[in-house]
């Protein structure tokens, strides 16, 4: 393989190791107290999604082992890809290349292969899910929305420890086709300190899906190393410096993003080592004084590399044998505030910022010659600054005003050739409280989005140039919805509905050597959710669908990243035994065929997901089961937001491109938390 943990990593690591054990040592007298009591803590990842209202809980909490076990079942979203390199969040049919998804700050912007998905993103360490549906706000970019995932740290696990030192350790088993373990140490460094080091490892097979038909190329490993330091200065301010990388290695198709028919007819049986990495390093600073200003600012390093060993002489490529990398090098600063003051009886909640992001995609074509010829290098960078107020009229009316500025750079390097857009945007959104518990809310946010950055593995940004007629994508959203949470009889009732209509104006398309807008996209849809509660009992039903219209865009190019989805509808329902310390939960969803805008015939399905988890089991403090079993029927199916449809390539001919999904998986995982 290409790479071992990198030096930055290693020292960062080691010096993790060294404080945590610290702890461990500073605070053994604390181990032999008897009169301490274990605190158990909850491993999981709290979900918060705008198309799902849940009253004054908005969250739920979730374990998973791949992002879609975390995000599917909320309405407006999928997951497609069922390969480990091929994750990619699809909402209302755009996939994450629309979208600004964050971790821990750090934007994700990448485009290194159209064959696998741009995030690598590892749920068992994710504290947090905000899934944003939509430009409602001009706090973000995403022309489709934003997701921002944070992981946990030491000071938060501690919260819920009696000790100044914890760890966890998990391990799992999928019988369709995987393991995994992990573990965690965490710990007070005195009073100001505190420290977590975690790792992570999960082993494939090829899995089955519901016909029994085995895949191809999903036989790797998963690794994720993540270190955090954390220093409070004072009471209202504190520093954080983290180290995550994530690395994913295996002998795997050449097309990972495609089902096992389309590669076992383009490569058979050939196998290419592969790795697939992410590696972050973020400084991040939090200042709170109340009302007057709450500030957090990160300043991050995300690179991100595909390397391949392509000198197998018998795969069908266009480009020459060779082992090959593409990387993208990227780094950022945000700085995001919040400012609270009342005029009389009207109040005023600022919330402004600047985010500036540098991104440089490069791509060596033989790592064993050094040789220009062999590589491409583009970058692009993006500033933007904005501010929103809202102001509220009492408790019963609100406003939310915002103005953005973005100024987006893109230099193609090999021709020497630049160019820039920038626009303001602005957004007004409303909410009115009509009764307590009721109120409706509307938006309008206006859009904006530069051309991308050209994939970097295979060098098609070698020969791009600028396109002197090429406009900025821009557009709008607008939506309506109602917010509804009560009671009835001692249960609790709670309903939530968004209706939108976005307009996309300008779509921009790669077009080889140059982009070019292709026309206007529309999208209309909804999502509705309705929850109901009475004492351990919870139910929930959802149900969404976005319909595109492309009559005004020149289809004969290629829309890759927009995926549609049918209707879908969504239930879930969860069951709580606290004298035995056992949650029950089952959840199904079924997905509509779709006709979508571009012809294609899309079949639906449905999908059956059971699961139950036992705190303090057997009566060991500390120790959970988590057992379940997904797609409890064994349905043979392709999630909408993947690959699907058959084509025919004037290379390799007829092709089934179905990534058919995982049959019957029957999971359980064991954790302690001492």
């Amino acid at each position: 393989m290409k790479k071992n943990v990198s030096m930055r990593s290693m020292s960062f690591l080691g010096l993790c190791v060294i404080l945590t054990g610290q702890a461990f040592a500073q605070n053994a007298d604390v181990t032999n107290d008897e009169t301490v009591q274990d605190t158990i803590t909850v491993w999981g990842t709290e979900v918060i999604s705008n198309s799902l209202f849940l009253g004054e809980q908005e969250l739920e909490l979730k374990q998973a082992d791949h992002l879609s076990d975390l995000l599917r079942t909320l309405p407006g979203i999928d997951i497609g890809g069922t390969h480990s390199l091929n994750s990619r969040i699809n909402i209302r049919g755009l996939d994450d290349r629309n979208l600004s998804v964050y971790i821990d700050g750090a934007l994700q912007t990448n485009y290194l292969y159209h064959h696998v998905g741009n995030l690598l993103i590892n749920p068992d360490i994710l504290k947090s899910a905000d899934v944003q549906l939509g430009a409602n706000t001009v706090t973000h970019g995403g022309i489709g929305g934003a997701t921002r995932f944070e992981t946990k740290d030491a000071s938060e696990l501690l919260e819920a420890s009696v000790r100044n030192f914890g760890a966890r350790l998990m391990a799992g088993y999928n019988s369709n086709a995987q393991h995994s373990f992990s573990g965690v140490g965490y710990g007070q460094l005195g009073d100001k300190v505190d420290a977590m080091i975690y790792f992570n490892h999960v082993d494939r097979d090829n899995f089955e899906d519901g016909d029994g038909r085995a895949t191809i190329g999903s036989d790797g490993t998963t690794n994720n190393y993540l270190g955090k330091i954390g220093f409070d200065i004072t009471s209202n301010q504190r520093v954080e410096l983290s180290y995550d990388r994530l690395e994913d290695k295996g002998d795997y198709t050449q097309r990972p993003d495609m089902g096992v028919l389309t590669n076992e007819a383009i490569t058979g049986d050939i196998l290419l080592p592969t790795e697939y990495t992410r590696e972050t390093l973020n400084l991040s600073y939090g200042l709170d004084l109340g009302d007057a200003l709450q500030l957090d600012a990160t300043y991050y390093m995300n690179d991100l590399s595909f390397w391949r060993d392509e000198t197998n002489p018998n795969i069908r490529s266009r480009t020459p044998p060779a082992l090959k990398e593409a990387n993208s090098d990227n780094q950022g600063l945000n700085l995001l505030a919040r400012s609270g003051f009342d005029f009389g009886t009207v109040s005023n909640q600022f919330t402004y910022g600047v985010e500036y992001f540098e991104q440089k995609l490069f791509y060596d074509g033989d790592l064993e010659v050094a040789d220009a010829a062999f590589e491409t290098e583009n970058e692009a960078t993006t500033f933007a600054f904005f501010v929103e107020d809202e102001i509220g009229f009492s408790d019963k009316f609100f406003l939310r005003p915002g103005v953005r500025f973005t100024d987006y750079e893109v230099s193609y390097l090999d021709q020497g050739e630049t160019s820039s857009f920038d626009d303001v945007t602005f957004g007004l959104a409303g909410e009115a409280v009509i009764v307590d518990g009721l109120s409706v809310v509307a938006s309008y946010t206006e859009l904006f989005k530069g051309p991308e950055l050209p994939e970097a593995f295979g060098g098609s940004g070698e020969a791009k140039v600028v396109n002197p007629d090429l406009k900025p994508q821009t557009g709008d959203n607008v939506e309506f919805g109602v917010r509804y949470a009560g009671d009835l009889a001692g249960a609790d009732l709670t309903f939530g509905m968004n209706v939108f209509t976005t307009t996309l104006e300008d779509f921009i398309a790669d077009q080889g050597t140059i982009d070019a807008n292709i026309g206007d996209v529309g999208i209309d849809g909804y999502e509705v959710s309705a929850g109901f509660g009475i004492e351990n009992l919870n139910l929930l039903a959802t149900v969404s669908e976005a319909d595109y219209d492309f009559k005004n865009l020149d289809t004969g190019v290629s829309t890759e990243s927009v995926r549609e989805v049918g209707q879908t509808i969504g239930l879930e329902v969860g069951y709580e035994i606290p004298q035995h310390n056992v949650t029950l939960n089952w959840n199904g969803q079924v997905i509509a065929d779709v006709n979508t805008a571009s012809g294609e015939m899309k079949e639906g399905y449905s999908i059956h997901n059971i699961s139950a988890r036992w705190d303090d089991a057997i009566g060991v403090s500390g120790l959970s089961v988590t057992a379940g079993i997904d797609n409890l029927f064994d349905e043979t199916y392709t999630s909408q937001a993947s690959r699907t449809g058959a084509t025919f390539h004037p290379l390799f001919g007829a092709l089934i491109l179905n990534d058919v999904e995982p049959g019957r998986n029957a999971k359980v995982t064991l954790a302690k938390t001492f």
